[in-house]
Parts: C-alpha cells; structure tokens; sequence
C-alpha cells in the first residue's frame, strides 16, 4: 500500500472542509436618498382639495393632486388682527392710543375681506344680546383708528354708547385705491352690525376729513335699505367732491331722487380751517346745500369761531351738541 505524505493529506482535508463551507453573500447596498432641488421663487400655498359631492366618496384611494381646491377661506378663518400689516403699523404709529383701547377693554375684529380691521368697544354693563347705541367713525387721511376711538371714548362712555372704528386706510399711499370705498366700508359695517346684533335707527356715522368726504355715499348706502342703521350722520370738516364716483351716482339718480330723503345730518367747521372752500365753513355750507337738495335733514351746523381743521373734538361743547342731536333721534325709535 502506498503511504500518503502528512502534509499532502492535511491539504486534502482543508480542501474538502472549504468546499462544504457555504459562501457568505455580500449584502446589496442601498442607495443614496434622492434629494429633491427646492422650487424657485416663492412657495406654493397648500392647498386642500376634496371631491365632488356627487361622486362616490373613496375608502382608500388618495385625492389626487388636480382635484378642485375648496372655496375661499370663510370669516371663521380669518387671519387674528394683530398679524396684519395694517394693524402693526398703527399699532407702532400710534402706539399711545393703541395702549389706550387695550387699557379700556376694546377689542380688535379683522375685516371680512382681511384687508384691514376694525375697534369695537362696549361701555360696562353692556349686555351683547342688548347692545347699546353705537358711535360709528372713519378717520381722516393717514390716519388710524385708534385716534378715532381715542377721540370718542370718554364721550361714549359718560352716555352709555358703544364705538366702531374703522381702519380704512391701507396705511401706505393716498390714491382712491389705497382706502375703502364707500361701499367697501358699508360692507365692514354691516358685517359687524350682524354680528353684534345691533338694531337699525340705533348708530351714529361720523367721519373726519377725508372720511367726511367719503360719508356722503355711505350715509346714501345705508339710507337705500329698507331700515337704515344711521340715525344721524356726523360729517366733519370735508364737503363732498362731486367728481368722486359714488356721489356721480347721487347726482345721476342711481339712489333715486331724494336719496337721502328722511336722512338727518350734523355738520362741523372751524373758521380757521386751512382749506375753507374744501373742508372749512364755505366747503360745509356747500355741503348742507347738497345733501338738503336730496332730501335730507341739517339738524344742526357747528361753525367753531375759534377752530381750525380739528375743531370738533377740540372742544367739547361741539361733541356734546352733535351727541344731543343723537340723543333726540334715538327717542324717535327707542322700543
């Protein structure tokens, strides 16, 4: 018999053990993750989309992406006040009297259409389901409405009247376009009168300046339904402008031709007004002349002997007296 060598016989067994020995697969690497480049430009707003109503409802299949988007956000999703421009820059304009409407419990409402917002204020022990006869303003040019209300407080208070102010400058320019329009303020206001259930015959107007300018058409809004809110219209220191739109539609019967028929007016001046023709005693006297030709009633006209642009709520007896005319409308429809 042939004798194998030790070392060619170790070789053959280590041979046979790594042949029976399975091999150890390698595992498969995974790939990087794909990054996705970021959109250019501004980011897409979300949107939420649903499917018709009509159609059968899916359990499981997902929405796809070209569905029809839901309508406009409602008032219930309107943006908090405090974030809009508008309201952060009078709130920085003006901050004295912004921290006067918080000390004095006012709250702060954005508009429907969220553009600007508004103050309201009730006196205490007023109760929402009653609410008591409302103070309702515009300010003047580049102005806010925490002066308005600023203004107004202490009067509103000592008779027991709630206040509206308006923010109807955008707070940048002075074109048309950069505040509301007559009717665009109707709108805020008859949102808010909605909401704060408040009664018809029961709301003073007042605007200042360029919002006297503007209280023509929308005291002529308001006197073209069939139970108008404004007992009386306060137009202070601004006759109309006759080639503005709205009081074209006056003039050219669009409100039919006595559109302030049944209407009642307060209008003030100071003789020292440094634009008499236009927001001075010469420019309110115009201003009586037109609104009376359409029907409506000049209660009373101040003419401050002492007063310049701001005469009327320099001095109080002015306020006092424009508030007795007021005063004297709401018995006509107290209930």
């Amino acid at each position: 018999m042939k004798t194998v060598p030790l070392v060619a016989l170790l070789l053959s067994v280590l041979l046979t053990a790594c042949a029976q020995t399975p091999a150890t697969v390698a595992p498969t690497p995974i790939p990087p993750a794909t990054r996705v480049a970021p959109t250019t430009g501004a980011p897409a707003t979300a949107t939420v989309a649903r499917p018709s109503p009509t159609a059968p409802q899916p359990t499981h299949t997902p929405v796809p992406p070209t569905a029809t988007p839901l309508p406009a956000p409602t008032a219930t999703a309107l943006p908090a006040p405090e974030t809009l421009t508008i309201f952060q820059t009078a709130m920085e304009k003006d901050a004295q009297r912004y921290q006067f409407a918080l000390d004095h419990g006012a709250r702060f409402v954005t508009a429907p259409d969220a553009r600007a917002f508004y103050i309201i204020w009730y006196p205490p022990g007023a109760s929402a389901a009653e609410p008591p006869p409302m103070i309702v303003t515009i300010h003047g040019h580049g102005s806010y409405a925490f002066d308005e209300f600023f203004l107004w407080q202490p009067y509103a208070q000592e008779r027991g009247y709630g206040i509206i102010a308006l923010q109807w400058w955008f707070g940048t320019g002075e074109k048309m376009e950069d505040y509301y329009l007559p009717h665009e303020i109707y709108e805020v206001f008859a949102s808010a009168f909605t909401t704060e259930h408040i009664r018809p015959g029961t709301v003073l107007f007042h605007g200042f300046s360029r919002g006297s300018a503007n209280s023509y058409g929308v005291a002529a809004i308001d006197n073209s339904l069939g139970q108008p809110y404004f007992a009386l219209t306060i137009s202070n220191a601004g006759k109309p402008g006759l080639d503005f739109p709205i009081n074209g539609d006056i003039i050219n019967g669009k409100f039919g031709d006595q559109p302030f028929a049944g209407a009642h007016w307060v209008m003030v001046c100071g003789m020292h007004d440094p634009h008499p023709d236009r927001d001075g005693c010469d420019g309110m006297h115009e201003a009586r002349d037109w609104v009376t030709q359409y029907g409506a009633t000049v209660d009373l006209l101040i003419e401050d002997p002492n007063g310049d642009h701001g005469a009327f709520h320099m001095n109080p007896d002015n306020v006092n007296a424009a508030l007795d005319v007021f005063a004297a409308r709401l018995a006509l429809v107290a209930p």
